[in-house]
């Protein structure tokens, strides 16, 4: 039995078994670009994050018998979750410059990217600061409410997003003296 290989009709044959709506939708994402050289879609399409995907295409039997490729969301895979994001997020992508999730914050083994991102869906929640913020309270709700630089300043949240002051993609900076 050998490794799996990157499938010769790539996103063509996910999409003959997973054709739904949710899974279309990436298209309609900056994933889902053809265009733009550092999409997914771009280089190996849905295996580009899913992994190679020749093994589970070949074995496949009505949905069972399947090697499983990489499942976004599954406590069992978080690092390899993280890691498939940072192929491509790690490194500079055109103007777009690389993340230093590593060491970060937020790089533990209970989160992951999917943990505040959700690839697809066209818009993004983490860049309306409305959903921002209300995503960030899902883990942040007592120290948002509690914030040191909230107290008697008038800050209205909905105006700014928790992102305008911490980058939880980059290694942790000491705070600005006030």
């Amino acid at each position: 039995m050998g490794d799996a290989q990157y499938t010769a009709d790539g996103t063509e044959g996910c999409l003959r078994c997973h054709g739904g709506d949710r899974m279309t939708l990436i298209a309609a994402t900056p994933h889902g670009d053809k265009d733009n050289p550092h999409t997914p879609f771009a280089l190996q399409g849905c295996e580009s994050c899913h992994g190679p995907g020749s093994l589970h295409v070949s074995r496949a039997r009505g949905g069972t018998g399947l090697p499983a490729l990489l499942s976004f969301g599954d406590r069992n895979t978080r690092p390899l979750q993280t890691e498939a994001c940072l192929d491509c997020h790690a490194q500079d992508m055109g103007d777009k410059e690389g993340m230093q999730w590593t060491g970060s914050l937020h790089d533990t083994r209970r989160t992951t990217c999917v943990s505040c991102h959700v690839v697809h869906i066209e818009v993004n929640p983490m860049t309306d600061k409305t959903q921002q913020t209300a995503n960030c309270m899902r883990c942040h709700e007592e120290e948002i409410a509690n914030h040191r630089r909230f107290r008697n300043k008038d800050i209205v949240l909905n105006k700014r997003s928790c992102y305008d002051c911490h980058d939880v993609h980059q290694l942790t900076k000491k705070p600005e003296p006030e």
